[in-house]
């Protein structure tokens, strides 16, 4: 953190990474002020890149990149190996369900190639079942240790090649083009960007701007704190909207947004670069502002709460509470998280970057590793009961299956305030004559019904499957698990004849994430002539009410479009679901088919 003109310790950049720290953080777990969050991450890219060249740019004659190597792994490498190894025996211990692919992850975090292992088997960073992998956060370490291995070779070659700095700083803002223009070209709007969010080449270019930026600033005068009025309310109105920037994009800015990826990440890295030239200037309004002491704790100890906040979140939050998570889970989350990151500082970080390790390893590393264990079983214990008694909760309200059951006499969605659950018993109780009701109603609807009926969508569209076709018998049902709106889109060339005013398609898309107004437009687009029926989702995922929305105003805009509302009624039965609260058991599929029957109707 040493200014390139003035070698002074900049503490307002302790400040800038709490604030991208915070951000990250309220993202992973999913609180509405932080949409945009993930940004966060683009802080600590540009602030990487510029620390990193303005340290080999103040001393580029006696710089060794082996002992800069050095330096880096003893920094990085115990606090992360600790983590991945109390992560892997937390996982062998309790969460059995994750062993599957977890092996993989590991190694890959070990050797610092996590973002390509799942650039390659496809593994979403926005959206996730189940419990996500407790380390896919470390995609982000792997991108920066892949840079520092091979920027400082780069950069002491294009010194030599160069000769001088500013033909050298044009160079690398070349680079950073390149790299931006390559996320863009990538980018594919019908489709899940993690692909040009993991990758280093992607993401090449906000490092790179933070290189640009040190070398910048090694071509200007050292900065004086001498200057006039009309430069320091200058230097105030550009710190304020450049930090304003910053704060507006994490709060209103999401990751489904095109513009990011066509510039806009590009962009931020701009301001970003900004916003540290403003909190370096001593006569800067920032560098104050940001040096409180609160902010530089967090900021000093970002590492170690990067680390351990996400395999803590994984870990200890219920399946079904991904998304939606407990006020008070999420406090004891964060508690824990910055007890052990400050364990962690004090007797991991510090020593060994001081080389003080034998005066604390002798006597403090058995138990450090205790106290992480402990707390960590803890979690995992609670975790289990709480788990294991909101389960039985739910499971006292699911009646036995009736397999000789038909659709036909299926209370239908309407009508189940009439119906009485007892928690110890398992016998539904349908008054008589809404049931025939109800069945007069059904007879009436398959006589009035469309002469072809499309439906398309995901694992729910899987789970009604049986029942829709019990419904109907001239229906063509397409579901697919994991679907994605963006490759629905592409599956319309494949039911062009189901584009008549006479036919209905079903659209059940949204359980695995959100999408773009472009993407559903397309899909919607593609049935223009038909009748379609949206349903919107019941999911407890941070993407739900973007979903909904979205589905919501496509029904208004379009004159052949009806919104079937499952997430009204479905978000007032928990146990319509199977214990991850997304998918639907045997009483959730046929209240979803009868909604879906009572709409549609010519």
């Amino acid at each position: 953190m040493n200014s390139i003109n003035n070698h002074r310790y900049i503490t307002g950049l302790d400040g800038l990474r709490a604030l991208a720290i915070i951000s990250v953080v309220f993202y992973h777990f999913t609180f509405s002020l932080a949409k945009g969050g993930f940004l966060g991450v683009d802080i600590f890219f540009v602030l990487s890149g510029y620390l990193v060249t303005s340290k080999i740019l103040l001393s580029p004659e006696t710089f060794k990149i082996q002992t800069f190597w050095k330096n880096r792994l003893r920094r990085i490498l115990p606090s992360a190996y600790l983590m991945i190894i109390v992560t892997v025996l937390w996982v062998i211990l309790f969460n059995h369900n994750l062993l599957t692919n977890f092996l993989g992850d590991a190694i890959s975090s070990i050797l610092y190639t996590t973002n390509w292992w799942f650039i390659f088997h496809k593994i979403s960073y926005f959206d996730s079942f189940g419990s996500p992998s407790p380390l896919k956060h470390l995609w982000f370490l792997a991108v920066q240790e892949q840079f520092y291995i091979l920027w400082p070779l780069i950069l002491i070659i294009g010194l030599k090649i160069t000769k001088k700095i500013n033909k050298l700083s044009i160079t690398i803002f070349i680079g950073t083009l390149l790299s931006a223009t390559l996320m863009g070209i990538l980018y594919n709007p019908t489709a899940d960007p993690s692909r040009i969010y993991y990758g280093t080449d992607t993401r090449a270019f906000e490092l790179l701007i933070g290189c640009f930026l040190a070398t910048v600033l090694a071509n200007k005068k050292p900065i004086t704190k001498k200057i006039s009025i009309k430069q320091k309310n200058r230097l105030k109105l550009i710190s304020i909207i450049s930090f304003s920037i910053f704060i507006l994009s994490v709060i209103f800015i999401d990751e489904y947004n095109s513009f990011l990826y066509r510039g806009g990440l590009f962009l931020f890295s701009l301001n970003t670069a900004l916003l540290i030239t403003c909190i370096c200037h001593p006569k800067g309004i920032l560098g104050p502002i940001l040096s409180w002491r609160p902010l530089r704790w967090i900021g000093t100890r970002s590492y170690g709460i990067y680390l351990w906040h996400y395999p803590i979140m994984v870990l200890s939050t219920p399946i079904y509470e991904i998304g939606n998570p407990s006020c008070l889970r999420v406090f004891f989350q964060l508690a824990i998280t910055c007890i052990i990151a400050e364990l962690s500082y004090r007797f991991i970080e510090m020593p060994i970057r001081n080389w003080e390790v034998k005066k604390y390893y002798n006597s403090l590393a058995i138990t450090i590793l205790s106290v992480i264990m402990i707390i960590f079983i803890t979690i995992g214990i609670t975790s289990i009961i709480k788990t294991n008694v909101n389960l039985d909760k739910v499971e006292a309200y699911l009646p036995k299956k009736d397999t000789t059951q038909t659709s036909e006499t299926k209370p239908s969605n309407e009508n189940y305030n009439e119906i009485e659950i007892n928690p110890n018993k398992t016998d539904i109780k349908i008054d008589n004559s809404i049931s025939n009701e109800n069945n007069e109603k059904t007879l009436l609807t398959e006589i009035e019904t469309y002469k072809e009926i499309l439906a398309i969508g995901d694992s729910i569209m899987l789970d009604i499957t049986s029942n829709l076709n019990e419904k109907y018998n001239n229906i063509t049902i397409d579901g697919k698990i994991g679907r994605q709106m963006s490759e629905a889109v592409t599956l319309a060339d494949k039911y062009t004849e189901f584009n008549t005013s006479d036919k209905a398609v079903i659209i059940e898309l949204g359980t695995n994430g959100a999408f773009t107004n472009k993407q559903i437009d397309e899909l919607l687009d593609s049935f223009s002539q038909a009748h379609i029926f949206l349903i919107n989702t019941r999911v407890p995922r941070s993407w739900e009410s973007k979903v909904n929305d979205t589905l919501k105003e496509k029904a208004k805009e379009r004159e052949n479009v009806t919104l079937i509302d499952w997430y009204s009624i479905a978000s007032k039965h928990p146990e319509y679901f199977e214990p991850d609260g997304v998918h639907l058991n045997s009483k959730g599929s046929e209240a979803l088919t009868n909604l879906i029957n009572e709409n549609l109707r010519p």
